[in-house]
């Protein structure tokens, strides 16, 4: 007799704090300041998933991105309110280069099989800087999905062509990797800021996001209209989407949402409610929606499936 179990979907979510909770590269802000920033944040994140999931009872996974230590990220946990929400995953990136102010962060709700972080491994030719949090989480007992929070390479300080070459040379190696890394998952989560738009002709020769097709993610921004993708708002440049979800195994039931940050960040976040691709025909398929920050996603809620 077959294995059965229920299964409801999972909120996803991302977002890079910005040197978070300080706002600052090296110092840390006073102690008042960096608590009201930590409350602030909560406040938004929990606004995010409210909009996805009003009824506030589905399980959640979300990695964040330049977070200072375990300890903000618990005390950014508890700010979020969130049911059951602990810390599942925290990089130890170096002092080297400031790293250490910049750790990815898995949260969930769900059961924690196995966790881990990893810095890329060093090549002369790219050697790309921070890693991954991983955490091997249970969605069902017949599904656990390995989450990974990433944040690759930016392009602080690209003035010429050659710095350009080599801070996506960076970016490469690290993804490459991570698919080698991930060969053996058959349900996948990738999420972080990529530090690179899809869209934008200034990334035309980035292999990030083919590299990652072509492994057999999914990239849950495609399904918004081109003019609401901008995670990262700025005046001068326009907005780019940096900040993604890539899934393997899985599939969206809505559109994704960003969130607006309040000017706790230079970045949005963004959610999105995924489910298995085992149950894929018993909940709705998702279908391009103009919405802008702030105006909601598809909060239909699933109803429970038999796998």
């Amino acid at each position: 007799m077959s294995f059965a179990a229920i299964l409801l979907s999972v909120i996803v979510g991302t977002w890079n704090g910005n040197w978070f909770p300080s706002g600052r590269a090296e110092h840390r802000a006073h102690p008042d300041v960096e608590a009201a920033t930590i409350a602030a944040a909560g406040k938004m994140i929990a606004s995010g998933l409210a909009k996805v999931d009003p009824t506030g009872r589905e399980d959640v996974i979300l990695s964040l991105c330049e977070i200072r230590n375990r300890q903000a990220a618990e005390e950014l946990t508890k700010a979020i309110g969130r049911k059951g929400l602990k810390v599942a995953s925290v990089s130890a990136y170096r002092r080297r280069d400031r790293f250490d102010q910049q750790q990815n962060v898995i949260l969930t709700t769900l059961p924690v099989a196995e966790s881990k972080w990893a810095r890329w491994t060093y090549v002369p030719e790219a050697n790309p800087p921070r890693g991954y949090a991983m955490a091997k989480i249970v969605l069902s007992p017949a599904v656990t999905a390995a989450v990974y929070s990433v944040h690759l390479k930016a392009n602080y300080g690209a003035t010429t062509s050659a710095i350009v070459a080599a801070n996506r040379a960076k970016r490469t190696h690290a993804i490459n990797e991570f698919v080698r890394i991930a060969e053996g998952d058959a349900y996948a989560i990738l999420a972080g800021d990529f530090n690179a738009d899809k869209w934008r002709k200034e990334f035309a020769e980035e292999t990030v996001f083919t590299t990652l097709e072509g492994a057999g993610y999914a990239n849950l921004l495609e399904l918004l209209p081109p003019k609401g993708r901008g995670t990262h708002p700025h005046k001068r440049y326009g907005d780019r989407a940096l900040d993604y979800i890539m899934t393997k195994g899985f599939e969206a039931t809505g559109v994704p949402l960003l969130e607006p940050n309040d000017q706790l960040s230079d970045h949005y976040a963004v959610f999105a409610r995924v489910v298995p691709e085992k149950v894929r025909k018993s909940v709705p398929r998702p279908t391009r929606s103009a919405r802008r920050p702030n105006e909601g996603a598809e909060n239909e809620k699933p109803q429970p499936v038999m796998l």
